[in-house]
């Protein structure tokens, strides 16, 4: 079964090739079609509203059962923000990078395009959290990630949507290579203090709320590679 997953984020797209690749399920991207993701206006109050809409357009677009993420950080001290703006918080800002890190991935950007971008735009969405808990105490830096997976039909028809989640907190400084986005600050609960981006991929993949969203996908996936060669009852 040839599964395309809307999305030009590497890192997700590594997670989920490593979470389906015990399943009879290749993992399509747009590099693979060849073709340029069309943009989706992310304009919905919840991750279950974008991810359903999302991957209505892309099953359109590809032709093919589609998968879309939409995720994020909910930080309690920030009254639930970055939330569904969590990829794109810090563009909401008419300001240059905040530190020289960022400005060196804002000069990689430039010379290496998309995924140096992204890069760049994780350095400033993590110096933007930074200066935002400053003045927050050790004590009240919960935060939770959250991911919800929408699965449509070709025709654009919704299968199913999935939530996970992953508490923890925010620290003070960057900490591992590993992952992206907000993982060099995000501590998760029962880790012994170190960040996600400390993980090693089988260990995020255990506790991470794509993981969990995933494995609530897992069966939906099972029954459906069953109903498309022949094996299970049509659905």
């Amino acid at each position: 079964m040839d599964l395309f997953f809307g999305t030009t984020n590497p890192g997700k797209l590594r997670e989920l090739r490593r979470l389906v690749a015990d399943l009879p399920i290749r993992v399509v991207s747009p590099e693979d079609l060849g073709r340029v993701l069309p943009e989706v206006e992310e304009d919905g109050e919840t991750f279950a509203q974008n991810a359903a809409k999302k991957a209505a357009e892309w099953a359109r677009f590809a032709g093919l059962h589609a998968l879309a993420d939409d995720s994020g950080l909910c930080v309690d001290a920030l009254g639930g923000a970055p939330g569904v703006r969590s990829a794109r918080w810090s563009d909401e800002e008419r300001e240059g990078p905040a530190s020289p890190v960022g400005e060196l991935a804002g000069a990689a950007a430039a010379e290496l395009g998309p995924a140096a971008g992204g890069a760049a735009r994780d350095e400033r969405n993590n110096d933007k959290l930074l200066r935002a808990l400053a003045s927050v105490p050790d004590g009240r830096r919960g935060a939770e990630y959250q991911a919800v997976l929408a699965l449509a039909r070709p025709d654009g028809g919704l299968v199913v949507s999935v939530t996970g989640t992953c508490r923890g907190s925010i620290g003070r400084v960057r900490r591992g290579t590993e992952g992206f986005g907000y993982d060099p600050l995000f501590v998760p609960e029962g880790k012994g203090g170190r960040t996600m981006a400390e993980l090693s991929p089988p260990e995020k993949d255990a506790i991470s709320h794509r993981g969990g969203a995933f494995r609530l996908l897992r069966p939906v996936l099972e029954a459906l590679v069953r109903t498309l060669d022949g094996t299970g009852p049509k659905r």
